[in-house]
């Protein structure tokens, strides 16, 4: 957090506290402008940046893509956007097609490469055997040549799932590529000109986003790597704040979270309270990552014995505490309604979970 951002963050906070905690009175603490990470060669170590033209955007969402399915292989199929066929639907017999695909010769040869062809007839009688993929694709509008493409990817993606599940060795993605060809061959083949919908849909979002994705998480990982390599600075300055300030208690976010952790573990403070949201110092703990404390030694008899600390589970930059510092730690799950990276910053105005639970916990 920068410049008129932290401006605004201590603004907001300021006004929560007056108005949640009015026996508090907020000092900020602005290390993010004294020692936050930098471009200092105006980001050209980043592909793309610059131009926000970012480079590979379609190999990018291309594999966003196979992302995506391997969490759902139907998913793909149940937002592409295809119109009906003149004549019959055309679902119903790529339906067929996919339960005579278990003795697809081309898909069988590349398995049998691979030391996979013995399981793939089994995989697709229980697939076929499945209502829900029944129902997904005997609905689908589009010709043969539209759903080919589609429903082999989906086909191919929960195969892959079958490999993870099953211990089996996994393919590359040049292997994946080409049984996906061979399985739409069998499906109906490809047409030339069917425009790649679900593709291009990632691509236009992903295209003009990867500049603003590092100018927004960039900042907090990059603060976080040069907190590993520079951290005694940030530790001195907080507690160079807190001293002059007079503070009795921190309220800290994301990394502010760790280095306060590791300078109040580092020696007696005036700190009674310690309150994190959205923190790693957790995390940093358990892979033997926080400068101050080695994982197992747990935190010394002076650290103070009030730590609240907040997370959000969609809020893939914060960690649970409790289990880790027992009898120190205490967490509080909240659902800030965003996803990442807003759900990373949206803790201040949760009027509903975060500060009620602080005036509570605060005396």
């Amino acid at each position: 957090m920068r410049g008129a951002s932290f401006d605004r963050t201590l603004s907001l906070i300021a006004a929560k506290v007056r108005q949640h905690l009015p026996r508090y009175e907020v000092v900020g603490c602005n290390w993010g402008d004294a020692f936050g990470a930098r471009l200092n060669a105006h980001g050209c170590s980043i592909p793309g940046y610059s131009s926000g033209a970012a480079a590979g955007a379609v190999e990018a969402a291309a594999m966003a893509r196979w992302t995506l399915l391997s969490e759902d292989p139907l998913l793909e199929l149940r937002v592409t956007d295809l119109a009906a066929p003149l004549g019959p639907p055309q679902g119903p017999v790529v339906w067929q097609l996919l339960a005579d695909a278990a003795e697809a010769p081309a898909a069988l040869a590349l398995l049998s490469t691979w030391g996979l062809a013995a399981p793939w007839p089994a995989f697709i009688g229980a697939l076929v055997a499945d209502p829900t993929w029944a129902g997904t694709i005997r609905l689908l509008g589009g010709t043969r040549a539209q759903l080919s493409a589609p429903v082999s990817r989906a086909v191919v993606a929960a195969f892959l799932g079958w490999l993870r599940r099953a211990g089996e060795p996994g393919i590359t993605g040049a292997q994946r590529d080409e049984l996906v060809l061979a399985l739409q061959a069998a499906l109906g083949g490809a047409a030339l000109g069917v425009r790649d919908w679900f593709l291009g849909k990632l691509t236009d979002f992903a295209l003009p986003r990867r500049t603003a994705l590092n100018d927004r998480t960039g900042a907090a990982l990059g603060d976080i790597l040069r907190y590993q390599a520079r951290g005694e600075v940030l530790r001195n300055f907080i507690g160079d704040q807190a001293a002059r300030s007079g503070a009795n208690v921190i309220l800290a976010h994301s990394l502010g979270g760790i280095a306060a952790v590791d300078w109040l573990a580092s020696g007696a403070r005036q700190i009674e309270a310690l309150v994190t949201v959205g923190s790693q110092a957790p995390y940093f703990y358990e892979i033997d990552a926080l400068a101050s404390r080695p994982f197992g030694a747990g935190l010394p008899e002076f650290f103070p014995r009030r730590w609240l600390n907040f997370y959000d589970p969609r809020d893939f930059l914060s960690y649970a505490g409790r289990e880790l510092f027992p009898g120190i730690a205490r967490d509080v799950v909240v659902d800030n309604g965003q996803p990442f990276p807003e759900s990373h910053g949206a803790y201040w105005r949760n009027d509903a979970e975060v500060w009620p639970e602080i005036d509570r916990f605060l005396p």
